[in-house]
C-alpha cells in the first residue's frame, strides 16, 4: 500500500483543489495537493514538503482528518489528509495544470480522484471539515 498526504488549505471559507495534468496517473481529475510519504518522512513532514514543491507555498497543518484507501486495482493507496492554512508563499503551479478556490457546496460538483472522492464522503471528514470552516468564518 502506498501512503500519500494530501493537504485541505483553508483560506476564509474556501478550500484549494488541484487539477491533475493530462500526463499524470489521474489525468484532469481534481484533488487535493499532496504526494507520496518518503519512508525518512513522517506523513505531516511530507505533506509541508510536497505543497512546497508543487504549490510553493509554506503550509501549517491545523488538524488531521480520517486517512481513505482507496484500491485502483494497480495499486492501493492509504490517502492522509491534514487539514492546513498558508503560512507564506505565492501560490505557483509546478505539478498541476490548474488550481482554485472552492468551498464546500462546490466540493460535491467537483470531479475528484477517487481517493479524494472518499475523503469527502466519509461522514466524520465532511462535518470536521465544516465545523473546521466555521471556526474560520467566526474568528475573521
Amino acid at each position: 500500500m502506498i501512503e500519500v498526504s494530501c493537504a485541505l488549505i483553508i483560506d476564509g471559507q474556501k478550500i484549494l483543489v488541484a487539477q491533475n495534468r493530462n500526463d499524470s496517473d489521474h489525468p484532469d481529475k481534481w484533488e487535493f495537493p499532496g504526494g507520496k510519504v518518503k519512508s525518512h518522512e513522517t506523513p505531516e513532514q511530507s505533506i509541508i514538503r510536497e505543497i512546497q514543491e508543487e504549490l510553493n507555498l509554506l503550509v501549517e497543518v491545523r488538524q488531521n482528518l480520517k486517512p481513505a484507501i482507496c484500491d485502483y486495482g494497480h495499486k492501493t493507496i492509504r490517502l492522509i489528509p491534514f487539514v492546513c492554512s498558508i503560512k507564506s508563499g505565492e501560490l505557483q503551479l509546478n505539478d498541476h495544470k490548474a488550481a482554485k478556490w472552492v468551498d464546500m457546496e462546490q466540493c460535491k460538483e467537483i470531479d475528484f480522484s477517487e481517493a479524494d472522492k472518499a475523503l469527502l464522503q466519509d461522514t466524520s471528514n465532511y462535518e470536521r471539515l465544516k465545523e473546521y470552516l466555521g471556526k474560520q468564518m467566526n474568528d475573521t
